[in-house]
């Protein structure tokens, strides 16, 4: 295992350099740009090509995994990419199941030789993996694009880094009056016995072994399992509502909400250092519209903008990028918790297991 806690001042995830040759996206960034569809913007020249063969795709659909996104929100995106690359794309929203649903749901639709319903899946480790094994990743080389970061491309898996999800702890800040827990360990004590709720799930838990290590997951998640120090809500949505009603002062296992950001309800985030879990994009084999989702994708990562938009509409943040709630409980706690591209991809799917077992007993 590879172990990174952070300051902002480093990026954490070493995946290397990205190898030339990996298939078709190298003929699509090779037009001059002349061509008409997509002009102006503050797109590199050389992905000009890339953007004319985008607006001739004219559509994407993304898969959103909820239906908190709006039409509204989709034609705020479809805005900010055109003015910044000049393709015109309609960007569609699919919602649906949990990640680990949709994707059991893109393998049963290329079982059945059916188009798949979407052309941009960003997901979780654990996804991608099952996605690359189904070999329903489309082949990208993602590192030839100007712009985009060697650090940034899963080369082995086609993607492209593009946010993380962040298990938090966050407190009501009217029902704590005094100093919120500062550490993980914090948690462990009396103090806050009877005083926190969380979810029973396998991956608010197992993402800690990026910084703990497996054996000292286990032991905290043990302790903190223990019989009444927390309470179990049957989704992790349901630790915000119960946070920020006051009914629980302090809540693990999410961040705070977009709605609860806009009404500035009465809550923060504990200066505890937490783990970040990458999320990757990936085009998905078959997709109806390979460039646009090609073009979106790089947009999202390499690009201020992209990165802008990908907080503001679709609420997924990088802990690099100024201005996100992640960056600043990063700043708050001194770094984050996170690993390399192998343990994400190997030890991670273990941590997960180990945590499964635990909580059927």
């Amino acid at each position: 295992m590879t172990l990174h806690s952070s300051p902002l001042t480093r990026r954490t995830f070493l995946y290397g350099v990205a190898a030339t040759g990996a298939g078709g996206l190298l003929a699509a960034c090779g037009g001059d740009g002349g061509s008409a569809g997509a002009r102006g913007g503050s797109l590199p020249a050389s992905l000009k090509g890339l953007a004319d063969k985008a607006a001739k795709d004219g559509t994407v659909r993304l898969f959103v995994s909820t239906d908190s996104r709006s039409p509204a929100h989709a034609r705020k995106l479809s805005r900010a990419l055109r003015d910044d690359t000049g393709a015109d794309l309609d960007i569609k929203f699919v919602s649906g199941e949990p990640d680990p649903a949709f994707a059991n749901k893109l393998v049963q639709e290329a079982k059945a030789q059916v188009a798949p319903s979407i052309d941009v899946f960003v997901t979780t480790p654990l996804v991608v993996k099952q996605l690359n094994g189904a070999n329903l990743v489309q082949q990208v080389d993602w590192g030839s694009l100007e712009g985009v970061a060697p650090k940034d491309v899963w080369k082995s898996y086609n993607g492209i880094y593009i946010a993380e999800i962040a298990r938090t702890v966050i407190y009501n800040t009217e029902a704590i009056g005094g100093t919120p827990p500062k550490t993980l360990d914090d948690l462990l004590t009396d103090q806050w016995r009877g005083k926190i709720v969380t979810a029973g799930l396998p991956d608010v838990f197992s993402p800690l072994a990026a910084g703990l290590g497996i054996d000292k997951m286990m032991d905290f998640v043990r302790r903190l399992l223990e019989d009444g120090r927390v309470s179990l809500a049957s989704v992790p949505t349901a630790i915000r509502t119960q946070v920020t009603s006051g009914e629980f002062p302090l809540g693990y296992g999410i961040r705070i909400g977009e709605s609860q950001r806009r009404s500035q309800a009465p809550v923060d985030y504990a200066p505890v250092k937490v783990p970040a879990v990458p999320r990757v994009g990936l085009v998905v084999q078959g997709a109806k519209n390979p460039s646009a989702a090609q073009l979106l994708l790089y947009w999202l990562n390499a690009t201020d903008q992209g990165r802008k938009l990908a907080y503001e509409v679709l609420d997924w943040p990088r802990y690099t990028t100024p201005g996100t709630d992640l960056y600043k409980l990063a700043q708050k706690a001194g770094g984050v918790m996170t690993a390399d591209l192998d343990w994400w991809m190997n030890d991670y799917e273990k941590a997960n297991r180990e945590v499964a077992g635990l909580l059927r007993k």
